[in-house]
């Protein structure tokens, strides 16, 4: 492996142990906070609100070089961690996560757009093992999380831990980052530029969209999920969070290969059926086994669609514009997804709200073949 190809590995690991770390601890939260399903829902939408702005910010940003930010971002978001450990009231952890939600989207631009330079450079996917990378460090720090939960240890000391070993040991690699500027730099063919923005473009933000709400059905929920229909302790609950990460990690290892031997659009399409699936699984049988197996099928199946999604978006045009357009959908399905979820569970129960995430992953079944796509074939119209 090169050296900046493991070094944008590492920035995808120690972003994504720094959310590993804290998505399962939601069930602390909750009961140290008081707070409703609801209110759990809007404080997820709290971070996808400044995940949605860090991801604008990073893009005027992406034009100075993406090293410099991505390493400095990396510390930012270890230090905002610590604010959902100190916070003592609900709007206390809104802000907070406003915060946590900022870092974490800003990074994420920058990080994508090197991701999407380098697979440019080989000539072949390489997206989704940057995101297993990612994958990897929220399995590592969901088992953090999981064993801390079970020991009763309390939220600041782990996020301590989380925060220091993410900045720390990232460091050293993250010298060796490549210094993105800009996205792809081909233009759309037969100057189809507004075509393309309006069509295909659209139709990957919706892919995008719908597949952060099957992801975030599965991560998000499943700790509560678990806790509240398979009358599971704290620190077993964190599994569900832990079997999907382990299962996203195992696949997008192992997707780059299958996207090359078939088509982007074959390989999000059998993961919105896998996804899907999983979620059928989970609802039908909340149960220990059958809601672990759910989830861990969510996973599975989930793990391809965001990258997939990304990867498109950062090879459109001559700038990070359609990544950021790419981005921003998905962050919108981070901001309806929990409002949406959290207030059909305080009204319908967790298990109908569940299913939100179900009709998502049907729709990016029905939406996968645009992926396949460019622009010159949304200006020649539709084919079979």
């Amino acid at each position: 492996m090169s050296r900046d190809r493991r070094a944008v590995s590492v920035a995808f690991l120690a972003f994504g142990s720094v959310m590993g770390s804290w998505v399962p601890r939601l069930p602390a939260l909750k009961d140290h906070l008081h707070l409703s399903d609801g209110q759990v829902g809007y404080a997820l939408v709290a971070f996808a609100v400044g995940a949605v702005v860090g991801a604008a910010i990073a893009r005027l940003v992406l034009g100075r070089g993406a090293k410099g930010w991505v390493r400095g971002g990396t510390v930012a978001l270890g230090v905002s961690l610590f604010g959902p450990a100190l916070v003592g009231s609900f709007p206390q952890l809104f802000i907070s996560l406003v915060l946590l939600g900022g870092c974490a989207g800003f990074i994420d631009m920058l990080e994508n757009a090197q991701a999407a330079e380098l697979e440019r450079t080989a000539g072949r996917p390489l997206i989704n093992g940057f995101h297993g990378y990612w994958s990897l460090g929220a399995f590592l720090g969901a088992l953090v999380a999981g064993g801390a939960a079970f020991a009763g240890v309390s939220l600041l000391p782990q996020f301590a831990l989380a925060a220091v070993l993410a900045v720390a040991g990232s460091a050293f690699f993250l010298s060796e980052l490549p210094d993105t500027r800009a996205g792809a730099s081909r233009e759309a063919p037969g100057g189809a530029g507004r075509l393309w923005m309006t069509g295909f473009v659209i139709a990957v933000a919706a892919i995008s969209l719908c597949a952060v709400l099957v992801e975030g059905g599965g991560a998000d929920w499943s700790a509560l999920y678990l806790r509240e229909f398979s009358h599971t302790d704290p620190g077993v609950a964190a599994g569900g969070f832990a079997a999907f990460a382990l299962a996203a990690t195992l696949v997008r290892f192992r997707a780059d290969l299958l996207t090359a031997q078939t088509s982007p659009a074959a390989v999000a399409r059998l993961g919105g059926l896998t996804a899907a699936l999983g979620l059928a699984l989970a609802i039908a049988v909340p149960a220990l086994p059958g809601a672990v197996a759910g989830f861990a099928l969510v996973g599975i199946g989930s793990a391809v669609l965001v990258p997939l999604a990304f990867s498109a978006g950062a090879n459109l045009g001559a700038s990070g514009t359609a990544l950021t357009v790419v981005l921003a959908a998905g962050y919108l399905g981070s901001v309806a997804g929990p409002a949406m979820i959290g207030t059909s569970a305080d009204h319908l129960g967790l298990r109908v709200a569940l299913g939100i995430p179900l009709v998502a992953a049907v729709l990016v079944v029905a939406l996968a073949g645009r992926l396949n796509r460019g622009p010159a074939e949304d200006q020649a119209g539709p084919t079979v």
